[in-house]
């Protein structure tokens, strides 16, 4: 791979490989897992989620040693082991459970599967349907043998009973590995029966060894996710330019339109239209709501919010049903009420802010003092003047407005109209609530306050 990180930790889909196998195992049915390491495999270790065991394979001598290395920590009550590559990162645990099932009678079971380019797999002879008679390396097949399109997928089922007693009979290779492919010569010769398991999706089978490998594993569970998606319904205008983590759930009759990204743990309701351009991180995103040419991360957008272009809305953020924020406007760790608009280059830090309130294009809320942040809030019906800085701590009551350019470091008292820098009280606010102040308030200066 080329990389300081180990192979199996490089992700597919935003999930690391060995982290897949170890769900789909999981998902199968599996109760106890080991993971066999390299001397130097702290990383992989690391990244372990709990209940996951460990064993060190102290030399790299081949799948069957590996195995080898790994049976003691097995209970002795097993009946049936599985072995799987950490680098298979679409095998699925129904295909596990198919091989599973096969344990008895089959001393082993193997998942194969047909591909239109075998070369460079073991290829897999039957003796009948389902039954595999042994494994022939393409370097020592027969050209018959290696036109055949079943190749092996390295990923194995076996009676444990017999798995413990036959692997020690197993002789090194010439280059001192054990191949855990040799185990299918000694179950046959011994009258045991091999079982097949053909998964339906090659892809399932696929190893990682490259980072191109790596992108056609991406690739292929991208085309998985797309078409579970379309399926569900849910409209991509451009399947080939979305990028959808696995993990993220949709409603139906979103609308997703291209180069959008959704990240982790992305929830998206029924209804919402989201891109083009746009990436949305660990978020959820209610029913209707329109987010595009923008990033969301780390926040929860109500109904019928609108968020774009270019917008910014950092983790901590919630917006309140049909809430709108636009062109270069940002948002972190925020509440912002229902129906307040906030059009133009602004940004909302630290701050509780209600309903019906009105951001001016450039005003900004100065929450970071060198050394801590502080709140600010804005009460409902609010008017935030053009390039006003509020400076947290600071209060504006409700229904109150600033004037434009005012630098705010005092709490402003419910429909009071404070101007200036710093901003006075200029007067009290006679019109309705969330209507903007009057025109002359836009040209007050502090002498005039």
């Amino acid at each position: 791979m080329r990389s300081a990180s180990p192979k199996v930790l490089h992700s597919v889909g935003g999930i690391p490989m060995l982290l897949r196998v170890i769900a789909a195992a999981r998902a199968a049915g599996v109760d106890q897992i080991v993971v066999i390491v390299g001397p130097d495999g702290g990383l992989v270790r690391s990244s372990l989620p709990d209940g996951i065991h460990t064993a060190v394979q102290p030399e790299p001598l081949g799948t069957g040693d590996a195995v080898r290395v790994g049976l003691p920590a097995i209970e002795d009550r097993t009946d049936c082991i599985l072995v799987i590559g950490g680098d298979t990162p679409l095998v699925s645990a129904a295909t596990l459970r198919n091989a599973a099932a096969d344990i008895p009678p089959a001393a082993m079971a193997l998942v194969a599967a047909r591909i239109r380019d075998p070369h460079g797999y073991g290829r897999v002879i039957l003796d009948s349907p389902g039954r595999a008679y042994r494994i022939v390396e393409e370097a020592d097949a027969t050209p018959e043998e290696r036109a055949i399109d079943l190749v092996n997928g390295m990923i194995f089922a076996f009676d444990a009973r017999w798995l413990r007693s036959t692997l020690p009979s197993v002789a090194p290779s010439a280059s001192g590995e054990v191949y855990l492919t040799d185990l299918v010569a000694k179950a046959t010769q011994s009258g045991r029966v091999v079982g097949v398991i053909e998964a339906q999706d090659p892809g399932e089978i696929m190893g990682v060894n490259t980072r191109k490998q790596l992108a056609e594993a991406e690739q292929l569970l991208r085309q998985r996710i797309n078409e579970r998606l379309l399926d569900a319904g849910v409209t991509l205008l451009d399947p080939a330019s979305t990028y959808i983590d696995e993990t993220v759930e949709m409603g139906q009759d979103v609308i997703v339109r291209p180069h959008t990204y959704l990240r982790g743990r992305t929830r998206i309701e029924d209804g919402c239209d989201i891109g083009p351009s746009t990436e949305i991180i660990d978020s959820r995103v209610r029913s209707g709501a329109r987010v595009w040419w923008s990033v969301v991360e780390g926040a929860d957008v109500g109904e019928g919010v609108s968020i774009g272009p270019y917008g910014r809305i950092r983790p901590g953020a919630v917006l309140d049903q049909n809430v709108e924020i636009g062109s270069f406007a940002e948002v972190k760790n925020s509440h912002v009420g229902s129906r307040t608009q906030m059009h133009h280059f602004s940004y909302l830090g630290d701050a509780e802010v209600g309903a019906d309130v009105n951001i001016g294009a450039g005003a900004i809320t100065c929450n970071f003092d060198g050394r801590d942040k502080h709140r600010t809030t804005i009460g409902a019906g609010a008017f935030i003047g053009s390039d006003t800085m509020l400076v947290a701590p600071v209060s504006v009551g409700d229904g109150a407005a600033t004037g434009a350019g005012s630098v705010v470091t005092r709490d402003v008292a419910p429909q009071e109209v404070v101007v200036g820098v710093p901003a006075r009280p200029f007067q009290r606010r006679k019109n309705e609530i969330a209507s903007p102040p009057a025109t002359p308030l836009e040209g007050a200066t502090e002498n005039e306050g």
